[in-house]
């Protein structure tokens, strides 16, 4: 079963360029037990040239996908029908597209698949040919058609099209292009009406428009699914799935699943707390999903980056993925979490937070922990385990894992800016002013980062002094050399942080360790946005392998 919402993803009220009137609502299905932060699979449906989004086929394709367990959102596009193509570009359905997978995203979804209508279908082409937007993992046209100018030449006179095709050329050239109307009406299909300039960025023969251009940059699957008498245009052969409609449903469905659409058990967390430093702290705690192969007793404890929060989406992902392996899950709030909480807090204190996190662990049963730290709460697990050595600690994972804290800050800020900041915070805690004392530095981002990025950092001065100062113990080299559990090294390949010479290191460093790991992803970021969920599958791998699963 699923249930139906009507949801608007058009984000400002007035009207856009040309006097569009906003997008109206747009039409979801969801499985029954989906919730904001699941991550099921989902589509977006582009209606045909004309269209709607509550076409009739639409009212059949949404509730019986949702059925199967994706989402479904039929899309209300700016060209929708007549009153919406008058001034509607093709740049546009580019634009209503990235809203449209904002939004699921923002949902939760993390296989998002564009289901293009006739022209529809190549506007997602554009769509991902362009921006090759890691969200969207599949592109599948329904009745493929040409490239528009082919298209309408195909479907009016001849000279009807070329009569067109002058009249909105000179009223460009006269300054009228959006006050010369032209009108074509197809035998075989929908009207084209619209002002001179939206004509002919969608029609003219010299509109960027291409589809054997578009094909050539596409880096995502596509499969077009033919259900009508119209040939396949011929760059697109290679491409064709012919499919009975009785059975359009069950193979889109099935081409998702090939191409990574994967239905995760529905965990709900549950709010925990604990008490600590005269406050109450919070964690998301995901109980595991029961499984044949699962040990019961096991856990991953997430530990978030520099300024994060159990809230991040990275965590947020991670965390019910994981759970479906037949772990739990806990993400636990530290005195570091969120700006303030960096600001303020010394690097000790990671220690006993995650400390506590852990004894909650233990007091709901659970004694075999993974410590999973991202970012610079990479950091925080490795220091732990080497200073700690607790027994429940069957793993330590490393995601995205950063540099040496005192080095890396020495090469972002300069040896004399670095030496400067040094001498004031040193001097600001003799004075018994560490915890108010600001280092502010204005700092470049060393390799491997490609930019350069250039910001500010602000911290107080002990705080900065107990992970970024000279003698600070804030390096995984070092505390990797005592790790004597299973250890996982994550990451992708255009981190800020990491690079196959830094992997090397921490493996070279890596002594006690049993095994050591390595997971990468081409072309991703610091952050992992857009492979959350085949980090998690990853990680269960791992987990599994080492025998922790």
């Amino acid at each position: 079963m699923s249930t139906f919402h009507l949801i608007n993803v058009w984000t400002d009220s007035e009207p856009g360029p040309g006097g569009f009137v906003p997008m109206t609502d747009s039409l979801l299905w969801l499985p029954t037990d989906f919730h904001a932060g699941h991550a099921a699979p989902a589509y977006v449906f582009l209606h045909r040239w004309g269209g709607y989004p509550y076409d009739p086929e639409v009212l059949s394709l949404g509730p019986r996908l949702a059925d199967k367990g994706f989402g479904f959102l039929a899309l209300c596009m700016r060209r929708r029908g007549m009153e919406g193509q008058l001034n509607a570009m093709p740049d546009d359905d580019l634009r209503d597209i990235k809203l449209a997978v904002d939004y699921l995203y923002a949902q939760g979804c993390r296989k998002i698949f564009l289901i293009g209508q006739e022209l529809g279908g190549f506007s997602a082409l554009r769509y991902q040919s362009k921006h090759r937007d890691r969200r969207v993992a599949g592109l599948i046209w329904l009745d493929a058609v040409d490239e528009p100018s082919a298209l309408l030449r195909q479907a009016v006179d001849e000279g009807d099209y070329q009569q067109a095709f002058t009249d909105a050329s000179i009223a460009a050239r006269q300054g009228a292009a959006m006050d010369v109307r032209i009108d074509l009406f197809p035998e075989n299909g929908p009207a084209v009406t619209q002002q001179s300039l939206a004509f002919l960025s969608w029609w003219a023969p010299a509109a960027a428009m291409s589809l054997r251009r578009n094909l050539d940059d596409l880096t995502t699957p596509l499969t077009v699914f033919n259900e009508s008498a119209r040939p396949v245009p011929e760059p697109l052969a290679g491409h064709e799935q012919p499919v009975p409609n009785e059975h359009c449903v069950a193979s889109l469905v099935l081409w998702a699943e090939q191409h990574g659409a994967a239905r995760t058990a529905v965990v709900r967390p549950e709010a925990v707390t604990i008490a600590a430093a005269g406050r109450h702290f919070f964690g998301l705690l995901w109980p595991p999903t029961p499984t044949a192969n699962a040990k019961p007793r096991t856990a991953v404890l997430l530990v978030h980056g520099l300024t994060s929060s159990p809230l991040s989406p990275l965590i947020r992902q991670l965390g019910p993925a994981l759970a479906a392996s037949g772990a739990a899950v806990l993400a636990g709030e530290m005195r570091r979490s969120g700006w303030a909480g960096h600001e303020t807090s010394i690097l000790d204190n990671d220690l006993d937070d995650i400390e506590r996190w852990v004894t909650l662990l233990a007091e709901r049963g659970y004694n075999r922990v993974v410590l999973a730290g991202a970012s610079i709460g990479s950091i925080s697990v490795g220091r732990y385990q080497s200073v700690r050595q607790h027994p429940n600690v069957v793993a330590l994972a490393h995601l995205m894992p950063t540099a040496e804290c005192p080095d890396w800050f020495r090469l972002a800020a300069g040896e004399g800016p670095y030496a400067d900041a040094v001498a004031k915070a040193k001097q600001a805690v003799a004075a018994g002013r560490g915890a108010q004392a600001l280092v502010d530095v204005d700092i470049r981002q060393p390799p491997p980062n490609r930019y350069g990025g250039r910001f500010r950092w602000t911290q107080r001065a002990a705080a900065w002094l107990s992970w970024f100062g000279p003698e600070a113990d804030s390096r995984n080299r070092v505390h990797i050399a005592n790790a004597t559990v299973p250890l996982l090294l994550l990451s992708g390949t255009a981190d800020s942080y990491n690079d196959a010479a830094r992997f090397a290191e921490l493996r070279s460093a890596a002594v006690n360790a049993p095994s050591v790991d390595e997971i990468w992803y081409p072309d991703i970021d610091h952050g992992l946005v857009g492979v959350e969920e085949q980090v998690a599958h990853d990680m269960i791998s791992w987990m599994r392998k080492i025998d922790v699963l």
